[in-house]
């Protein structure tokens, strides 16, 4: 998925966690073109009463046809939508997966197939939690295009594991997480413990909660914005707006 700011307002949020009013506030303050957000739409410490779990999904259910609305999956949102032992993750319980599937109904299926794992908008590559360069093949070309085309491949092959029960390292857990793996995957890779820049990528990501958004561990700058990379999960106390081109910082 590419999405282009040309002569467009495209509004990136990430890790709402059921904190629907946030949401909504954000999106009615900024009247974008193209609204973005980089996961995890479900559990949450704040708001994780049975209204909130079903004000989520009645979110989703009028959103996710909208044209102008796009979402990444994030480790909270595949640990309900799919049966996978390997997708569990914290906050995850029986009885929300009850609520969740009861309330999307026949919208579980569309959710699925409209949720993205990864989106440039113009340069910048969004995800959930990023990509590290260790996943990359070793003799991957670092462009957009053949980014895009190794990662579609393997999220085809993903998808196959995830409705089968088996791992993947695109939904994995990395050491920082507390998983098996060396670093996480595109759901999973944790900001301060395993992301490494990649030379010739700009990232959005979220998953891994400060108190603002932030460059990678050691870029000391009072302007977030002069790094390539950034994480936006700071329980939407901003957000990232893109117009023409050019990238701010909103609150």
């Amino acid at each position: 998925m590419n999405l282009s700011s040309k002569d467009k307002k495209i509004l990136i949020f990430s890790d709402p966690h059921q904190e629907i009013d946030k949401v909504e506030y954000i999106i009615n303050k900024e009247n974008a073109d193209i609204i973005l957000c980089l996961g995890d739409w479900f559990d949450s410490f704040r708001a994780n009463k049975k209204e909130d779990i079903i004000k989520t999904c009645n979110f989703l259910k009028k959103w996710i046809n909208k044209p102008n609305f796009f979402s990444c999956i994030g480790n909270h949102d595949d640990s309900y939508l799919y049966s996978n032992y390997y997708t569990k993750c914290s906050g995850y319980t029986e009885e929300n997966n009850k609520i969740i599937r009861e309330n999307l109904g026949e919208y579980l299926e569309v959710i699925k197939n409209k949720l993205l794992w990864y989106v440039w908008v113009d340069d910048w590559f969004c995800s959930h939690a990023g990509i590290n360069w260790r996943l990359f093949p070793y003799n991957l070309e670092i462009n957009k295009e053949a980014i895009s085309n190794w990662l579609d491949r393997e999220i085809e092959a993903a998808k196959v594991c995830l409705e089968s029960g088996q791992d993947h390292w695109l939904y994995a857990a990395g050491r920082g997480r507390g998983g098996a793996r060396e670093v996480g995957g595109i759901t999973w890779q944790d900001w301060d413990r395993e992301f490494e820049p990649v030379e010739g990528i700009s990232s959005l990501q979220g998953h891994s909660f400060h108190k603002t958004i932030v460059p990678p561990n050691g870029f000391i700058t009072s302007n977030p914005l002069e790094a390539n990379d950034l994480c936006i999960d700071c329980n939407l106390k901003e957000w990232i707006m893109i117009e023409n081109g050019k990238t701010e910082i909103r609150s």
